[in-house]
């Protein structure tokens, strides 16, 4: 282990400088000018300016943005915990990325042609515009703390081979085939990424909202494909980070020596400890840390405010008779609120395990039930709303109850072995805890099937709700004889409905004649 320049047993630690909060404070700063500006140039404008960008947008700003949306601050602390304590395996979920093309092709242009600007039937380029700066600023974050720790290990090659060492890294901790009950597997990882990708780039507000913001169907794909190197370098950035902490503390790690109390807080550790010695470096990484999160947050209430404002108010004539302008402000005030409620909710997120992991293992639940919905939409035109709601929820439910049930029985990600051997003499070391965490291998039925991954919460959603929303459909008499409109059926499946003119023709020549008979 490298010697820290800080005595830990006295609890010392380093500290903010000015320059530290100059870097801070100057990217809030940025990031609010940049609404603000926004905010002057459009005040006079309506909803379609605030919530579509007046669809004029181009494809960098919104493929940043799109990649922004899913990046936050949970991968900066959980994807360098996750490499530091489980090993670079994850590093596989870069194959997701494969399913990008596959919204490509067959999800995005049917949206963008619908130009819906609620995906369930705001500032957008602030919004927009907000996320490429945050986003730029959270890989210069990662990029500074990986220079600082090969600097000190003297060479990326050192670092490889401690970790190869410690099985952190190398070929031998990759494990293969399809195991449900493992936590992590290539194909595990893989079927999940496929999965949760597809659905993020498919069938989600936040995504379909900057679709439709486009000014052309080819940036639209853009901005897809640029996603793609983006999203790997992100994740190549935080696994590294992860190796990097891993060969610095190799002989004394700060959670089994008690200098931290859960496995996330080590890049923070870290950066307090190796990187306050240059000035600025600290303020950078908190401000990378925010942007992570403010990225997420902005582009959620936006996209929240976008589909309460379609979906419910523009729907009540007292609301829909209002001034653009008036509309636009209303939308901005809903935006505000759903801010004000993600900050509340973040609070609860101290009482989750992993936030990596807790975090995937909330989203897929949620996300495999809505495509299997978003699928029955528009390659099933024989079902109906019924079949839908009773997918979306009982998936979710299903997906939920496995995540939940783990959780209660207690059952944890056993992380791999550490070392306290080469910490300071002087620093008292907690004794190892008495209670260890469950495994898998040590449930009986029926509590074992609760060892289901958190990889194939997603999955599994997936196919109940596919399961569940057809056989509902069926049972309650499929789309009972309605029409279904073209439109929203995907042209794939479009030649399974039968052709409009010949429907009115049918319904022509069985019609009444207007000229009827009085005499009985």
């Amino acid at each position: 282990m490298l010697d820290s320049s800080f005595d830990w047993s006295a609890g010392m630690r380093g500290s903010f400088t000015w320059a530290d909060y100059l870097v801070f404070v100057g990217m809030l700063v940025a990031s609010l000018a940049i609404g603000i500006f926004y905010a002057i140039k459009s005040r006079n404008k309506a909803n379609d300016e605030f919530l579509l960008g007046s669809r004029s947008l181009s494809c960098f700003p919104v493929s940043m943005s799109l990649l922004a949306s899913y990046i936050s601050a949970i991968l900066v602390l959980g994807g360098p915990s996750e490499a530091y304590y489980h090993g670079v395996q994850w590093w596989v979920i870069c194959a997701g990325q494969f399913a990008l093309p596959l919204s490509a092709v067959v999800f995005m242009p049917f949206f963008y042609e619908l130009k819906l600007t609620s995906v369930y039937e705001g500032g957008m380029k602030a919004v927009v515009w907000t996320d490429v700066l945050q986003l730029f600023i959270l890989i210069l974050g990662l990029i500074a703390v990986i220079i600082k720790g090969l600097i000190d290990m003297g060479s990326f090659q050192r670092v490889w081979e401690i970790s190869v060492q410690h099985d952190r890294a190398g070929p031998q901790i990759f494990t293969y085939g399809y195991d449900p009950m493992e936590r992590h597997t290539v194909a595990n990882i893989v079927v999940s990424a496929l999965v949760g990708k597809v659905a993020q780039y498919s069938c989600t507000q936040t995504t379909i909202q900057r679709y439709v913001s486009m000014k052309s169907l080819t940036h639209a794909y853009m901005s897809i494909f640029m996603v793609i190197p983006f999203f790997i370098l992100l994740i190549s950035l935080t696994m590294i980070t992860g190796l990097v902490m891993f060969a610095t503390y190799e002989g004394c790690d700060p959670l089994a020596a008690g200098l931290i109390t859960k496995k996330d807080q080590i890049l923070p550790f870290y950066v307090m400890d190796r990187l306050s010695s240059v000035p600025g470096l600290p303020g950078l990484f908190v401000a990378c840390i925010f942007s992570g999160a403010l990225s997420t947050i902005s582009s959620g209430v936006n996209s929240q405010a976008a589909v309460t404002w379609e979906d419910a108010f523009a729907n009540i004539p007292r609301f829909a008779k209002l001034t653009s302008a008036t509309q636009a402000l209303l939308t901005k005030f809903l935006a505000l609120g759903y801010g004000f409620l993600a900050v509340g909710l973040a609070f609860l997120a101290g009482n989750l395990g992993g936030v990596l992991q807790a975090a995937i293992a909330v989203t897929s639940s949620v996300a495999g039930p809505l495509l299997a919905v978003f699928i029955m939409a528009l390659f099933m035109p024989f079902t109906n709303s019924k079949g839908a709601c009773s997918a979306l929820v009982l998936g979710t439910a299903v997906a939920l109850s496995f995540s939940f049930g783990a959780t209660i029985l207690g059952i944890k990600p056993e992380i791999l072995p550490t070392s306290t051997d080469a910490c300071p003499a002087n620093l008292t070391i907690p004794l190892p805890s008495d209670t260890h965490p469950v495994r898998v291998s040590d449930l009986q039925y029926p509590q074992k099937i609760f060892g289901l991954s958190y990889t194939q919460l997603g999955p599994l959603g997936l196919v109940v709700g596919l399961v569940v929303g057809v056989l509902v459909s069926f049972l309650t008499g499929k789309s009972g004889g309605r029409r279904v409109e073209r439109s929203l059926v995907h042209p794939w499946v479009r030649w399974s409905l039968p052709d409009p003119a010949d429907v009115t023709a049918r319904t022509k020549a069985n019609s009444y004649d207007n000229k009827m008979s009085t005499n009985f």
